[in-house]
Parts: structure tokens; sequence; C-alpha cells
């Protein structure tokens, strides 16, 4: 099985460990270089790879110390043109990371952006991580993990801007990130009965709410749910 490590998740940083036995990669690198050290146990050097989802700084904030160190890190070509030290992949073109293979996909957010599809040649379980993406624009099959962003409810968006939010920055949030409701479609249209876990990742702290996440998300999949 997949050991899956969530370091940070949200507007304040996000970072994840997967493992399989053999190989670790690093998805995202939005905290500091010495969080990333701890969470890695004191070997971030030794990872086999990170993956980069986009250029904002919770996601990308360490990138440059990362490669400084010997860590090969991939990302969109905009990464590049940020000035972050990243080797630029294109979508659909598949990366080997050790005892991984993964596979760069569109996503749908204000820059360029990247889900991935990974696969471990060890266990042969597959993952799914995207964040920062309005949409799913593919269909996947036969997964057993997913990282998937559930980062606000329309609903409470709603709600909000009725109580006086900026709806500017709600229509920005619903064009950018993933929403509960967006999400629950997906699944609902989707045969989950590979998926051994499913982490809801990238809540946001005021539009969100865990548990009826959570609750919701079981009840279309009935697969684990676990809210990062």
């Amino acid at each position: 099985m997949l050991d899956i490590k969530v370091m940070a998740s949200g507007s304040r940083g996000n970072c994840y460990l997967v493992g399989d036995g053999k190989s670790r990669l690093l998805l995202d690198a939005g905290i500091s270089y010495p969080k990333i050290q701890e969470g890695c146990q004191w070997q971030a050097a030794d990872v086999d790879g990170c993956l980069i989802t986009h250029c904002h700084k919770d996601h990308s904030l360490s990138v440059n110390e990362l490669s400084r160190r010997g860590v090969k890190v991939y990302g969109p070509p905009d990464l590049q043109r940020q000035g972050l030290l990243a080797i630029p992949i294109k979508p659909m073109q598949k990366v080997p990371l050790g005892t991984f293979d993964a596979t760069p996909f569109k996503a749908v957010h204000d820059v360029e952006c990247y889900g991935y599809h990974i696969r471990s040649l060890v266990t042969g379980e597959t993952l799914i991580y995207l964040t920062d993406s309005a949409e799913v624009c593919y269909t996947f099959k036969n997964i057993d993990y997913w990282l998937i962003e559930a980062n606000h409810s329309v609903e409470i968006l709603d709600r909000k801007v009725a109580e006086g939010l900026d709806p500017t920055r709600a229509n920005r949030t619903i064009a950018t990130h993933m929403g509960l409701e967006k999400l629950e479609k997906y699944f609902s249209g989707l045969d989950c009965s590979m998926a051994r876990e499913i982490y809801l990742i990238h809540l946001s702290d005021d539009n969100s709410d865990e548990e009826e996440f959570k609750r919701r998300i079981q009840r279309v999949t009935g697969a684990a749910v676990t809210v990062a």
C-alpha cells in the first residue's frame, strides 16, 4: 500500500509525501524547506522527485531550495518563466521517478496548472493528485487513492455574499478552485469501487464544512474519506 503523508494543506501551504516502500515523492513544495525536512525525517534531499502543480507560493515556495540540494523538481513550463528551478514537462508526458511513473494533465486555474496521475511500479497502485482546479477535465478509472481539492461550498459562498462578501471574490473562488458540489457530481458519475481512500485537500478556512464535506463524499463514493 502507498504511504501518504500530509505535511500541509490549504492557502498557507501545500505539501504531501507519497511512498511505496522503495521510492518517495513530494507533491508540491509550498512550505519552508526546514518543515519539508522535518516531514521527510530529515532526508528531503533523498526523495526521488518533486511534482509541482503551479507557480503560486503556497505550492512552490521551496522549489529552488530543493533543486539546489539535488532534488529533481518537475512542473509546468510557467515555473521556469517565474524564475523557479524546475524541469518543464508537458501534459501527458510520462515522467519516471524512481519506482513511480507520473503523468501530468491540465487543470483549470488562473495560471498554468497541472494535476498528476501517479502509478507505483512496486504496488501497482494509482493515485490522482489534483488541487487548485475548478474542474476535473478527465475521467479516471481504477484509481486507488485520490488527493483532490474540495475548497468551498457554493451554498456557503452564496450565504457569505448575502452577508456582505464581495461577489467578485466569491466568483473568483468558484472559477479557480474545486467546490464540493462539482466534486460530488464528478464522483457520482464515476466507478469508485477501487478507491482505498480519498483525501479532501485545500479546504477553505471560511467557506467549507469539514464534517459535511466528508459525509457527502463518502455517501457518493462508498470510500474511506480523510479531510486534510
